[in-house]
């Protein structure tokens, strides 16, 4: 199943169910129940808007996005995660008002309301988890949290029916409400440093700057610019100085090399500026860092 269909599969089932989940939060005043309403609340709208931008990024580049339209993905996953942020809070806020004033939940209908809950989360978590994009994989880590909260709402809710502790129903939603709002941050996190631009996961300058170096002819690699477009497709940019001089032949096949060998490190997409050993760099910020991202001077030729 496509991307766009698998997600929308999960937004129409995660729509329909939350409606039935407030309706069985209302019934059985459970506020466990409710929390996880607002949740699927929050996933059935973020689906929706991935579900756009999970289209948007799958754009052509063009001459407004040179790069492409593939972070409107991360956009997606970073509207989800503020949207679930917030639904947590107003959760956790109403759940520790219970804890003080517990009110009577009725358990035996909340049994079968968290029975129905694992089957419909468990058939959409499923769906979503074929995902491969940041998008996806925030949804599909939800959805599978959901089932974990339902099977958790599944046992409080008989262990509440057999013997009657009603504040077991807040407690039951503030530590499901905190282990959501702990795996968002941590994907919000992973969404930032993209954002931010920060070097990719997996890959050593210092291991590519020396691979690079043994290209014969190179004496120097500066200027190094690592980062990437959405996670997953690394780019990068750099100055080679050569050793002595050679013919537009030889630096044209140097640099085919210089592309193979980044190639075969996993980086598909580089611009690399060639200059010769009496040349010195002409850019302000040639003076080289070890790890230097963020700061595109992109080199054309």
């Amino acid at each position: 199943m496509k991307s766009e269909k698998r997600m929308f599969v999960s937004f129409i089932l995660n729509f329909i169910f939350t409606i039935f989940e407030f309706v069985g939060g209302i019934l059985t005043n459970s506020v466990a129940l409710m929390s996880d309403a607002v949740h699927d609340l929050g996933d059935s709208i973020s689906i929706g808007v991935a579900i756009y931008l999970e289209k948007k990024s799958k754009q052509a580049k063009d001459f407004k996005y040179t790069f492409g339209y593939y972070r409107f993905s991360l956009l997606g996953g970073l509207i989800t995660s503020i949207i679930l942020i917030i639904g947590s809070t107003i959760i956790i806020i109403e759940a520790f008002k219970r804890l003080f004033n517990p009110e009577t939940i009725n358990t035996s209908l909340m049994i079968y309301f968290a029975v129905i809950g694992v089957i419909v989360n468990g058939a959409a978590a499923l769906i979503a988890s074929k995902g491969k994009s940041a998008n996806e994989k925030v949804i599909s880590l939800h959805l599978f949290e959901d089932v974990f909260g339902w099977v958790a709402l599944l046992i409080g809710a008989i262990i509440m029916n057999i013997f009657d502790i009603q504040i077991l129903d807040s407690i039951l939603s503030i530590l499901f409400t905190l282990f959501i709002v702990y795996h968002v941050f941590r994907n919000l996190k992973s969404i930032l440093e993209v954002f931010l631009e920060k070097a990719p996961k997996g890959f050593s300058i210092d291991k590519i700057k020396e691979n690079l170096l043994e290209e014969e002819n190179v004496k120097d690699i500066h200027h190094i610019h690592l980062w990437s477009i959405e996670g997953n497709i690394p780019i990068m940019t750099f100055h080679a100085r050569l050793s002595h001089k050679v013919t537009i032949e030889e630096t044209v096949q140097i640099t085919s090399n210089l592309k193979n060998r980044l190639h075969n490190l996993g980086i598909t997409h580089s611009t690399i500026q060639i200059e010769f050993f009496d040349n010195q760099c002409e850019d302000l910020d040639c003076e080289d860092i070890e790890i230097e991202d963020g700061n595109h001077n992109h080199h054309h030729h």
